[in-house]
């Protein structure tokens, strides 16, 4: 009795050919996600800024700048430092 083929036969697949770049990476600027406090502290802020920037919440303008930039700050802080 002959096997049958069945419908869900893929051929093999050939390995990826990696670029040269790749194994040579340099790690200048490592990174990692940052922690949850951080993250929260920042949003809360930019989402102030962007209440106030909308003028849904009675603050100035130099204000909601001010907590935007603070909140890209600190979520780029977090990123880079370990402990924060």
């Amino acid at each position: 009795m002959a096997r049958r083929r069945s419908n869900n036969y893929y051929p093999p697949q050939r390995p990826r050919r990696t670029s040269r770049r790749s194994s040579r990476k340099q790690n200048l600027l490592p990174t990692r996600a940052p922690r949850k406090g951080t993250l929260l502290i920042a949003v809360v802020i930019y989402i102030v800024g962007i209440f106030g920037a909308f003028s849904l919440l009675p603050i100035s303008q130099n204000l909601t700048v001010i907590a935007l930039a603070i909140a890209g700050g600190l979520l780029i802080l977090g990123s880079l430092l370990r402990d924060l």
